[in-house]
């Protein structure tokens, strides 16, 4: 075939796509197992951030360090939906049964610190995807966390950041009073200038520009605190249950 014809050209460019094509998905697949392992890592580490530790894993710590403390720290466990523990499903199992969801428990020692949960739902853009962390209260929010997401960098991807996050922690998502569960929501402004006193205690403050992530969060919030509702109203009533007295 002549080399300077055009179906000589169409046919090299076409064997070195087809070339490049495999080399690449080689790469992929090869690369693969390294990729699960690292989502698996970074879905732990954000279980421990969200639970805060009482003695925190530095900004540099390596994969082993982190894998290590949460075996040590933290008890996978699934619940039913009506709260009740089951032992008979493994962790990774729950995803495939219906209406079973995981729950964390954050132990030192023998002391219960805080139950995790993960939530997730719908932003502007994207799906979020976080954990909620309570205190042994079922009650008092410890932490939470947002690693997965699409939103807007500056705008709605500040549910990443420390300041956006910080504003949960010693928030309620439960009313003492009036016995009734109270998720969290995301305000437009702050706080201080637009809730009620009484109101406050349920509301952090929203970020500027970013509407309709807000209001994701505070969705996905009020849906996942009702699924986890019958397990924390559990240990609100009965606390002895659930921590091994």
């Amino acid at each position: 075939m002549d080399k300077q014809s055009t179906a000589y050209t169409f046919l090299f460019a076409l064997a070195v796509c087809a070339i490049c094509s495999f080399t690449l998905a080689a790469v992929s697949e090869g690369l693969r197992p390294k990729k699960e392992m690292n989502a698996a890592l970074d879905v732990k580490k954000n279980i421990l951030k969200a639970v805060v530790l009482k003695e925190p894993i530095g900004p540099k710590a390596k994969g082993e360090e982190i894998l290590e403390v949460f075996k040590e720290k933290i008890e996978e466990v699934v619940i039913d939906e009506s709260g009740e523990v089951l032992d008979w499903i493994k962790s990774g199992e729950a995803k495939k049964e219906r209406n079973k969801h995981l729950l964390y428990i954050y132990r030192e020692e023998d002391e219960i610190i805080a139950y995790c949960f993960p939530v997730e739902g719908k932003g502007l853009w994207s799906t979020l995807y976080g954990y909620l962390a309570l205190e042994p209260d079922g009650i008092t929010v410890r932490g939470i966390t947002f690693y997965k997401h699409g939103e807007t960098p500056g705008l709605g991807a500040e549910i990443e950041q420390a300041w956006f996050q910080d504003n949960f922690k010693g928030k309620k998502v439960w009313d003492a009073e009036k016995k009734k569960a109270m998720p969290i929501k995301v305000i437009k402004g702050k706080v201080k200038d637009k809730i009620f006193a009484s109101q406050r205690p349920y509301s952090v403050d929203g970020i500027s520009g970013a509407t309709m992530t807000s209001q994701g969060v505070t969705d996905l919030l009020a849906e996942w605190n009702n699924i986890y509702e019958p397990f924390l109203n559990k240990i609100r009533n009965f606390p002895e249950i659930h921590r091994g007295d």
